[in-house]
C-alpha cells in the first residue's frame, strides 16, 4: 500500500478524520475516542503512523506541532530529526471508538507493507538500526552542519549513551526511559547527563 491507499483505508474505515499542520487544528478535533495518527514528511511515499488518545496525545509529546517537551514518547527524537530531515508536510488523525479498534488499524498498515515498525521508507529491521539510519541522515543535513561542534559532541553522546542505552531511573529501575522517552524533564539531570540538555534543545529545535 502507497501512502494515498494508506489515507483512503484509514478514512474509509474511521469514523471521521481530521487534518492540519498546527496544534490548534488537531486539538480541537479530541474527544474521548481513540486515534491513528499519520505523520506524512515532505517527501515521497516516507510517513509514520501510530495510535493515540486525547490523554495520551502522542502528537503533542511528539513537540512536532510544539518545541516544548512534555511527557515521555519513545518515537520522538525519530520524529523531530525526520522533521529536520524532510521537514512536515501534514498530520492526519482519524477517529475509532476503541482502543483495540485503532490498534487493529494501526496493525493491518504493518501486514499490508510487511513492516515490523511504523516508518515507510526508513531502513532498519529493529528499533536501532532505524535510529541509527535516521541519525546518519540527519548529521547530513545542513542544519546539523550549522551547529556548534561542542554541541554535535554532546548530542553525539546523547544519542549513543542515553537514547539508545535504554535508560532506567536510577532508583526504580521498573521505570523505563527507552528511546524517546529519555526526553522527559528532569530525567537527563536524574541520570547526571543534565549538561546535554543544551545540545538536544539546540540541536532538536526543542526546549525542556
Amino acid at each position: 500500500m502507497n501512502f494515498s491507499d494508506i489515507l483512503e483505508y484509514f478514512k474509509t474505515s474511521s469514523s471521521g478524520f481530521t487534518e492540519g499542520t498546527t496544534e490548534l487544528s488537531l486539538k480541537t478535533f479530541l474527544t474521548d475516542d481513540f486515534y491513528v495518527y499519520l505523520i506524512k514528511w515532505n517527501q515521497d511515499e516516507v510517513f509514520s503512523w501510530g495510535t493515540m488518545s486525547k490523554k495520551s496525545n502522542r502528537i503533542r509529546k511528539s513537540s512536532l506541532l510544539n518545541p516544548k517537551l512534555t511527557g515521555k514518547y519513545d518515537r520522538r527524537v525519530d520524529y523531530l530529526m525526520l522533521n529536520k530531515i524532510y521537514g512536515l508536510e501534514r498530520v492526519y488523525l482519524f477517529k475509532y471508538s476503541s482502543q483495540e479498534e485503532s490498534r487493529y488499524h494501526e496493525n493491518y498498515i504493518k501486514v499490508q507493507n510487511n513492516k515490523r515498525f511504523c516508518y515507510s521508507k526508513i531502513l532498519g529491521d529493529n528499533r536501532d538500526k532505524i535510529s541509527n539510519n535516521i541519525y546518519k541522515l540527519f548529521k547530513e543535513t545542513e542544519w546539523f552542519s550549522t551547529i556548534d561542534e561542542k554541541l554535535q559532541v554532546d548530542f553525539n553522546e546523547f544519542f549513543y549513551d542515553v537514547y539508545l542505552n535504554k535508560s532506567r531511573h536510577p532508583l526504580n529501575p521498573n521505570r523505563t526511559f527507552f528511546y524517546g522517552d529519555c526526553l522527559e524533564p528532569k530525567f537527563l539531570r536524574t541520570i547526571e547527563k543534565g549538561h546535554l540538555e543544551v545540545a538536544v534543545e539546540e540541536i532538536l529545535d526543542v526546549y525542556f
